[in-house]
């Protein structure tokens, strides 16, 4: 994905966790990505939230494997889920705000 693509998407996902919190840790993974990609790593830029997250946040199961859970251990790990998405809401609101200033235009 070259600089571009890398911005405008993260535009995308920054929008969407600003509307709502849908596939959270699958959002917040990309945002690290994009970042990694756009600033060759995501640490101390406005990206940083979403590695420090990511980081946080590793054993928890994405969309793509949760079928493969049981129910017990989704339950408790969407409860983790909602702490880190109200602990770090703040932060996060404002790197997304930060994103689409920064690359809005792009």
């Amino acid at each position: 994905m070259n600089d571009v693509s890398s911005k405008r998407k993260s535009c995308e996902l920054a929008k969407a966790l600003l509307t709502n919190n849908e596939d959270y840790l699958d959002t917040v993974l990309a945002l690290s990505y994009l970042g990694n990609n756009i600033h060759g790593q995501c640490w101390e830029t406005e990206f940083h939230i979403f590695g420090l997250i990511t980081s946080e946040t590793d054993h928890l199961p994405l969309k793509k494997v949760r079928q493969h859970y049981s129910d017990e251990f989704l339950s408790k790990s969407d409860s983790e889920i909602q702490e880190t998405i109200n602990y770090y809401s703040t932060q996060v609101h404002a790197a997304c705000t930060d994103i689409l200033e920064k690359y809005g235009n792009v």
